[in-house]
């Protein structure tokens, strides 16, 4: 599963975990593929998406570039 390919996507997805970051103080996370991180995983996360900002900006620049909409047109 991945995210929707539109320039928008990895921004609506960031802004949604910024949301869930804000309301749920959560200690513990257990992620697939990447195990279990027990205590701290709230503060973890939120450099996580910090640093991850490149990355948004970078696959939102690529998705422009595509047409998933499957318009001829674009």
């Amino acid at each position: 599963m991945s995210l929707h390919p539109t320039a928008e996507a990895p921004y609506l997805f960031r802004d949604w975990m910024r949301n869930v970051l804000k309301d749920w103080p959560f200690d513990n996370i257990c992620c697939a593929h990447m195990g279990v991180k027990m205590g701290g995983a709230h503060a973890d996360v939120s450099a996580l998406l910090e640093r991850a900002e490149p990355l948004f900006d970078k696959i939102s620049a690529k998705n422009k570039e595509k047409n998933p909409s499957g318009d001829e047109c674009g």
